[in-house]
């Protein structure tokens, strides 16, 4: 028989200890039947049979279904997972613009910077040098048609 008195006594414990931390930690909006601090002394005075009627009938239970909780308006329902979130994808397609616009920018930039450097340096010598071109007239009056 101790051998499940034992068991039986720290889960009653733990009943206790759950149901008194969860009484005082719900808003008082939600507390029913009686005032909340009514309900903390009866969990403290009257242990197991205070924290099984409070989790029985002192709290408001979670939502309600599609209205939600009697107590607000019902939470917006999240998705399951990122590819169900449609606000998810619609980030997801903004930073995918944004990263090729600046993309684009980076390559113009550097195709400008490029352009820049080549008119730096000046026109390049063809080679042709300041002597003339091929019909340059000789000194003794005659035309080289090399």
């Amino acid at each position: 028989m101790p051998r499940f008195l034992i068991p039986l006594g720290i889960v009653a414990i733990g009943l206790i200890i759950y149901a008194l931390i969860e009484s005082l930690m719900t808003p008082r909006h939600q507390v029913r039947a009686l005032p909340k601090p009514v309900w903390i002394v009866l969990i403290v005075l009257v242990p197991l049979v205070g924290a099984l009627l409070w989790l029985a009938l002192g709290r408001r239970r979670g939502s309600s279904g599609v209205g939600g909780s009697a107590s607000g308006p019902a939470r917006p329902v999240r998705p399951q997972s990122p590819d169900d979130d449609a606000a998810f994808l619609r980030q997801l397609d903004v930073q995918r613009k944004q990263q090729s616009r600046q993309a684009e920018l980076d390559r113009r930039e550097a195709e400008l910077k490029a352009r820049e450097a080549r008119d730096a340096r000046g026109p390049k010598d063809n080679g042709s040098g300041e002597s003339g071109g091929t019909n340059t007239p000789k000194p003794d009056g005659g035309a080289d048609h090399s």
